[in-house]
């Protein structure tokens, strides 16, 4: 068989131990590569946060636009549905009636004046609720009866 031969811990030094040094490891090793390649690598990170940042903006504008334009389309249908109903005969009648006084054939109309509804809700008031109007005591007597009675 072989024969076995022991060797010193010495002996066995590699490259990297006797200082030299592979030329990729050089340019590495370098302050002011890893200087400038940390700073990259924040440039490029900003760059893809502001670019992230801008995208959920857009989709926000995108998003509120849509919500808007559904409320006008739903706001433009009931305009036109509100348009329908006032085209018809019988809307136009009621208004004819409610804001011009028109009758029909074999109606009477009557108009009452503002100023005599006014005096009449100003009547059916007393009725109903009496005088309102309170006749206040003279302030000495006030006193007195605070200080007689309490509260």
């Amino acid at each position: 068989m072989g024969k076995v031969i022991y060797r010193d811990v010495k002996e066995l030094v590699t490259e990297e131990s006797r200082g030299v040094k592979k030329p990729a490891n050089v340019f590495l090793s370098s302050k002011l590569v890893q200087i400038a390649l940390v700073g990259i690598a924040i440039f490029l990170f900003y760059s893809v946060y502001n670019s992230i940042k801008i995208t959920s903006e857009k989709l926000e504008i995108s998003k509120r636009a849509k919500q808007e334009v559904d409320e006008l389309r739903l706001k433009n249908l009931k305009l036109e549905l509100a348009l329908e109903s006032m085209q018809t005969p019988e809307y136009l009648e009621v208004q004819a009636r409610d804001r011009l006084n028109f009758s029909g054939e074999n109606e009477y109309l009557f108009v009452i004046p503002e100023s005599l509804l006014e005096h009449a809700k100003e009547g059916i008031d007393t009725y109903l609720y009496g005088n309102q109007e309170k006749v206040q005591d003279p302030t000495y007597i006030v006193w007195y009866e605070f200080l007689k009675y309490g509260i």
